[in-house]
């Protein structure tokens, strides 16, 4: 094309409109590929991940662990409760082969990402595991991707149940038990502040009593104690 293209100049000939279209293809197409694509939003990366995870750990966990590397971390809780970390690909490969992911169909509820340190990616899962028997158990899980070569890898993996009953029951009890702690300790601590106070108040009372009867006597010292109670009322104030 560029030689019939020269011929036609060499001529005195002008290039037709189809050497003109055909330039401005392969114009296009050179910058096409010296242009690299625009990198991938943090959301998509993690709805990808999540999606080839999810399968490959109810499909085939025996190779869930291809995910992770050696010097990955993975943590599970126990029959407890306690979380329990882990790390090396064996260790890893048996913790995920304990829980029996392939009795389990994962359903996702919700895959929120975010970029992190260094390129990573932090991801948030929570969903629910239906098991054969229709039981279902919610959980959430998190994810820190880090970055390789070519994608990503599982740097940091947390699991854990979510148990509604236990956690409402939980946290109710730790609350309640707050609340009559701090009532107990804010009466008892407003009983003392009140008693100094009036312990104050009838010795400044005797005080300008004493300083009417005679400007010479002397001057009646508030205790230091009743002293850090007003104190301590003022700066509540």
């Amino acid at each position: 094309m560029k030689s019939t293209k020269k011929k036609k100049q060499a001529r005195g000939l002008k290039p037709t409109c189809k050497d003109v279209t055909e330039e401005e293809k392969k114009r296009q197409m050179t910058m096409q590929e010296a242009s690299p694509a625009p990198a991938p939003s943090a959301q998509f990366v993690g709805n990808a991940f999540v999606q080839q995870y999810y399968h490959i750990l109810n499909q085939s966990p025996n190779l869930a662990h291809k995910f992770y590397k050696e010097s990955s971390f993975l943590g599970r809780p126990d029959s407890q409760g306690d979380m329990i970390t882990v790390t090396s690909l064996q260790a890893i490969n048996d913790k995920i082969l304990s829980v029996n992911y392939e009795c389990y169909t994962s359903e996702i509820k919700t895959v929120d990402a975010q970029e992190s340190f260094e390129q990573g990616l932090m991801v948030l899962v929570t969903g629910c595991l239906t098991g054969k028997d229709d039981s279902r158990r919610k959980f959430t899980q998190t994810f820190f991707l880090a970055p390789q070569d070519k994608g990503y890898y599982v740097l940091n993996d947390v699991f854990r149940f979510i148990e509604e009953k236990d956690t409402l029951q939980m946290h109710s009890t730790s609350i309640n038990a707050i609340s009559e702690d701090a009532a107990v300790d804010a009466a008892t601590e407003l009983d003392q502040c009140g008693n100094n106070v009036e312990k104050a108040l009838d010795a400044l009372d005797k005080s300008a009593s004493s300083s009417n009867k005679s400007r010479n006597d002397k001057h009646i010292d508030v205790p230091v104690e009743n002293v850090d109670a007003m104190r301590f009322l003022v700066e509540l104030k």
